[in-house]
């Protein structure tokens, strides 16, 4: 069988939780694209960043989607769910990894905390192309139609690579706005762009006079210089930016070989 006849078997998987609408509008329209199966948290674990869990059992659970389809849900992390689906809960692997629809933008550094982002990066660990896609907005799960066009371009993407192909050691990042279809005015190949936080520490006391802490604060900004993923969202267009996890800064090695450095 050709490689363009071949249908593709994508775990998708969120940090949303396994009942979000993103994760539903997405497993929906993949369907149309090979055979999908829902590995996804049982609760949301959003900003839970690259987590391994082990120090407790994970635990799976079969359950129903809206739609009624079957689905499983995991005590574990986002990165948990494709670590379950990689190694053995499923009877083969996987050829690609699909993390989202997130409720949220993840933009530039948002990726070193995001559970979405993680769990597309369990999968470039096993090998296996991934992709993370996000709706940028924040109220987005209010209506399920939001995630409509999201999910329709996830699956467009998925067939581009089943077609083009994608090195097992990327995930692409996708942020799509959150605007009707005819309103988005294309697609951006972009870098990473520079997030600006807001956060404020709330330090409160319980009813018996203990001090707790909140970490909150307005949702973030970012500087939007042209061909950066901020930069994109700003513009209207959807940004796909190639990620892989060599995070060595190779310019700097022979400047550090030069360092009088003892044992």
């Amino acid at each position: 069988m050709s490689q363009v006849m071949k249908r593709l078997y994508i775990l998708v998987t969120n940090d949303d939780g396994v009942d979000s609408l993103g994760l539903l509008a997405l497993k929906q329209a993949l369907e149309e694209v090979g055979e999908v199966v829902v590995i996804a948290p049982d609760h949301n674990w959003s900003a839970a960043g690259h987590t391994k869990t082990m120090h407790k059992p994970l635990r799976v659970e079969e359950v129903k989607l809206a739609d009624g389809s079957p689905a499983y849900a995991s005590n574990g992390a986002p990165s948990d769910c494709v670590a379950l689906g990689v190694l053995g809960f499923l009877e083969r692997k996987p050829d690609l990894v699909i993390s989202g629809i997130n409720e949220g933008p993840n933009l530039g550094h948002d990726i070193t905390y995001s559970g979405t982002v993680a769990a597309a990066m369990e999968g470039v660990i096993a090998g296996i192309p991934s992709i993370a896609v996000s709706l940028a907005d924040y109220e987005a799960g209010l209506e399920s139609e939001a995630f409509a066009y999201a999910a329709q371009f996830t699956a467009s993407l998925a067939k581009s690579i089943l077609s083009e192909g994608l090195r097992g050691d990327l995930l692409l990042n996708v942020n799509i706005p959150n605007l009707p279809r005819e309103e988005i005015r294309g697609v951006e190949i972009t870098r990473l762009g520079k997030r600006i936080y807001k956060d404020v520490l709330i330090k409160r006391q319980d009813p018996r006079g203990r001090t707790y802490y909140w970490i909150g604060g307005e949702p973030p900004t970012g500087v939007a210089e042209e061909g950066t993923d901020i930069w994109a969202i700003v513009e209207k267009r959807i940004s796909i930016t190639p990620i892989k996890l060599d995070l060595t800064e190779h310019g700097l090695i022979e400047r550090l070989k030069g360092w009088k450095l003892e044992v």
